[in-house]
């Protein structure tokens, strides 16, 4: 017979699990929400990811930047020469286009250098403006008949078949641009720049145009090669990408520095490789183009045929100014059996493009930069895979989040999320710097960080307590007297404004960012407050409503939502007593720096005032918005408050406010045009304490006449004189004017000056 007991052992088990999945059930129904909304988020952006790839792959090129700045590739030493039209040269040689006589030149001086190729990242798409064809119809216009004119023209040489003629004497590649429309006729196909393919094919994503902007036909008939000079930007208008490869119709043609290549290396025909292709393996999909072979490299591309650039700091060295090499100025070993590019960095040009590490490359560095790095054979690469386990990554770690973050509280799970963010960001900067492998941190940490807030949203939500404290925090947003407006009036809790009279303030800190950078966050945050609070104190007082903290910056505006008809004399009121506060709290602050030994700064601001007429009122969207005021008063406000580091002084005041005042200290600084204005303005500015020396007054009156009248000698006799060392404040504005005085000596100001002080500067 069977031991009894063997019976409860066996079904005491089933009965605990039958206990259990019951208590576990009870305990998902009661807190399902804590895990079903996350998971939901999860899952959306797991969709996201997979159906618009596109959104988030914008903030992974930025990621990708910043890896390109702090690795960038090393550049060596291959033959790669960039013959410079830059501002030097063409105020040495003349305005461009040059004659096409002194690019033939050009070329010449050149091959006399021992150059193997020349590629030019320049098009002559039309006939030289200096050539007999052009100039016969001026001549007869001007009355020289057609046939003495003709005879003229017959002794002069046509500098295009110049150019020509010197493009055929050695490898010169001519640039095209693609284009949709507007295009100029056909691209001359050369020998063996057609494209064999292998695979499935690998041409059918790359993108096509339907015209072309090319030289002129004789000028491509005597090139040994056509490139495109298309260049890819991205959204931000960075160049990451170089397409090596594009179709013009249905025929593939290939860039300039493809050809470049090609003909570096003694021709040949390129050879697109796609899905199936050698070793290629396409996993039964045909994903299009993934490399290109030219001559002995192949060259890895995305399907579109375009190769991304792991850019080089700019080699200095390999510029050589097109006036150099015309007037003989350079060394011909440099030259010498390299592949030159002939480009431009003028600024009037307009061929400066951005990229990874640097706003303004020129054009023919980036060709440069893509045949230096073929040459070197070192790529950048987006693998296939890298979405799959970017996704998967964020998946795994976003379950675990959302199973233990109501479990074990918001700082462990903090914790597990500051880990999976490590693991993420150090992965993807270990794969850039070793492998040359571009994968994204960007999106598992996005996500991470939705799935981990909401769920702590979720959990914070849960208690009244934090509800209030949430409502609470909210209620600060908005000026006390608004907040009682809209509960008398909830009605104008509605999108719109109203025309007014507002006189509108700008506060700011001056060299705030020297004082951030010694300042830890925590410490940071408590000193804005110390500063903020008794800010915002005064300005409450004088009836004026805080817009917003713009960083360190406040702005604040009076006359709304409630009527000030004395709104310029409480912002200046205002003005006065923040800064008489500020010289209190510099000194407390000052004693307790003392006492913990600690270096003080002082503490200085800037401040802007003016008066005018703005729409205030609620601006935003239906799902959210904002209690403030717009209107060109506004701009001009924190126009003057940044000019106040210009002059000197902390308190600036538009001439509309000062008009609105009756204060007899009142002292005019200068008459300004601001940035983005023609019109001038009067600027005042009031001393701290009262000036009682009415002498000081006429001495300034008379300086300013003098200084508007161009009497230079009278204006600095003023400044000489002892009348204005009353106002120590102003001494900074007077120092000023002498310079500007011992300016406008060495070199007079225009006919039409007025006095007028035009600010470049916002």
């Amino acid at each position: 017979m069977e031991n009894p007991a063997s019976y409860g052992n066996a079904f005491c088990w089933p009965v605990s699990r039958a206990i259990a999945v019951p208590r576990f059930l009870s305990l998902f129904i009661r807190n399902g929400i804590l895990y079903l909304l996350p998971l939901a988020v999860l899952a959306a952006a797991t969709a996201a990811r997979l159906a618009v790839p596109a959104v988030l792959d914008r903030l992974s090129l930025i990621c990708f930047d910043l890896y390109q700045r702090e690795a960038p590739r090393q550049p060596g030493d291959e033959p790669i020469r960039i013959v410079d039209i830059d501002d030097f040269s063409i105020n040495k040689v003349g305005q461009w286009p040059w004659p096409r006589s002194k690019v033939a030149e050009l070329i010449d001086k050149l091959r006399d250098a021992g150059a193997g190729v020349i590629a030019f990242d320049v098009l002559f798409s039309e006939p030289d403006r200096t050539s007999p064809r052009q100039l016969l119809p001026l001549l007869t216009e001007a009355g020289v008949g057609e046939q003495q004119a003709g005879g003229l023209l017959a002794t002069m040489a046509d500098p295009d078949q110049k150019l020509a003629e010197a493009m055929a004497k050695l490898p010169v590649i001519a640039g095209f641009a693609l284009v949709d429309k507007g295009g100029n006729g056909l691209i001359t196909p050369k020998p063996g720049s057609g494209f064999a393919t292998a695979g499935e094919d690998p041409l059918r994503f790359v993108q096509s145009y339907a015209e072309a902007v090319g030289d002129l036909p004789a000028l491509q008939q005597a090139a040994a090669g056509n490139g495109f000079i298309n260049q890819y930007l991205d959204w931000d208008h960075v160049v990451r990408r170089v397409p090596l490869v594009l179709r013009f119709g249905n025929t593939p043609v290939p860039s300039l520095a493809a050809e470049a290549l090609r003909l570096g290396q003694g021709g040949g025909s390129y050879v697109a490789l796609g899905a199936g292709a050698n070793t290629e393996r396409s996993f039964g999909e045909n994903t299009g183009l993934s490399a290109v072979r030219i001559g002995g490299v192949i060259v890895p591309t995305d399907d579109g045929g375009r190769v991304w650039i792991h850019y080089a700091p700019v080699r200095r060295d390999r510029f050589i100014p097109a006036a150099a090499i015309l007037s003989g100025d350079f060394d011909p070993s440099q030259i010498a059996d390299s592949i030159v590019l002939i480009g431009s960095s003028a600024t009037g040009l307009n061929d400066l493009q951005a990229t990874p590490v640097a706003s303004d490359v020129p054009g023919v560095e980036i060709h440069a930069q893509l045949i230096e790095q073929v040459l070197q054979g070192t790529y950048l690469s987006r693998p296939d895979w890298a979405m799959g386990a970017e996704t998967m990554f964020a998946v795994m770690f976003g379950i675990v989040l959302i199973l233990a973050l109501p479990r074990i509280g918001a700082l462990p799970s903090a914790g597990l999320g500051a880990i999976a963010v490590v693991t993420a960001t150090g992965s993807s900067w270990l794969a850039f710097r070793d492998l040359q492998l571009l994968l994204d941190p960007v999106y598992p940490i996005i996500v991470l960080s939705v799935v981990y807030l909401l769920a702590s949203l979720l959990g914070y939500l849960r208690t009244e307590r934090r509800q209030r404290a949430v409502r609470n925090a909210f209620s600060r947003y908005m000026s006390p007297h608004y907040v009682a407006e809209l509960a008398r009036h909830p009605e104008k809790l509605v999108l719109g404004g109203e025309t007014k009279t507002m006189t509108i303030m700008f506060c700011d800190i001056r060299g705030f960012t020297t004082i951030a950078e010694g300042l830890d966050a925590e410490t940071l945050t408590r000193y804005m407050n110390r500063f903020l609070s008794p800010m915002t104190e005064i300005i409450a007082a004088h009836k004026g409503t805080i817009d917003k903290y713009i960083g360190d910056c406040i702005m604040a505006f009076w006359n709304a939502p409630l009527d000030d008809p004395d709104h310029p004399k409480n912002a200046v009121a205002a003005a006065q007593e923040m800064r008489r506060r500020l010289i209190e709290l510099n000194q407390q602050w000052e004693e307790q720096a003392q006492d913990s030994g600690e270096v003080f700064t002082p503490l200085r601001v800037g401040i802007g005032i003016n008066t005018g007429t703005c729409v205030v009122g609620n601006f935003g969207s239906q799902q959210r918005f904002n209690y403030s005021l717009l209107g060109d008063p506004v701009n001009l406000a924190a126009r003057l408050e940044s000019l106040g580091k210009l002059y000197g002084i902390d308190l600036i005041i538009g001439e509309d406010t000062a008009a609105g005042l009756d204060e007899p200290g009142l002292i005019e600084v200068d008459l300004v045009a601001v940035k983005g204005k023609m019109q001038a303005v009067r600027i005042y500015t009031l001393p701290p304490h009262q000036i009682e020396a009415q002498r000081y007054f006429a001495q300034h009156a008379e300086l300013l006449a003098a200084y508007r009248r161009r009497d230079w000698q009278a204006a600095l006799r003023v400044l000489d004189g002892d009348g204005l060392a009353v106002e120590p404040q102003m001494r900074p504005v007077y120092d000023l004017y002498r310079r500007r005085i011992a300016h406008f000596q060495a070199e007079a100001p225009p006919g039409d000056w007025d006095g007028v002080f035009t600010a470049e500067e916002k």
